[in-house]
């Protein structure tokens, strides 16, 4: 698992301060990301190889709000990693909080060129370097 802190920006709200629906896959990404280069294979090592882990499924659940100011720690973990497909969780920790607000899953295939590609067997290091950051 890792953490990654938000800061919750005021744009990203609606009228009455709180967080739209709409950003927290923003900040699913952004942990995703964060976990990748954590693992030691950032995204734009692996997009550079044109490796891409395309999402084919989101699954949201949503219970408390979030409000502007503040911040957010969104915990990251893969689910899920095997030759072509990966998984994540996340859960929305708001400062101070003794639960999550929010939680998700995802889903991912690894593509190149539009097809689907095996990571374990074409790119190991970068594979084992994934599968570590298993829970």
């Amino acid at each position: 698992m890792i953490e990654t802190k938000i800061g919750v920006r005021y744009p990203d709200c609606d009228s009455m301060g709180i967080v739209h629906h709409a950003v927290y896959p923003i900040w699913y990404e952004a942990a995703r990301m964060d976990l990748f280069e954590k693992s030691g294979f950032g995204y734009a090592h692996t997009h550079a190889l044109g490796l891409d882990p395309a999402m084919v499924h989101l699954e949201l659940d949503y219970g408390a709000p979030v409000s502007f100011p503040g911040s957010v720690t969104v915990r990251t973990r893969v689910t899920l990693c095997e030759g072509k497909k990966l998984g994540f969780s996340y859960e929305v920790w708001p400062e101070g909080a003794d639960e999550p607000c929010a939680s998700a899953k995802s889903f991912h295939i690894w593509v190149r060129g539009g097809k689907s590609f095996d990571l374990e067997r074409e790119q190991p290091e970068i594979f084992a370097a994934y599968k570590k950051l298993m829970d």
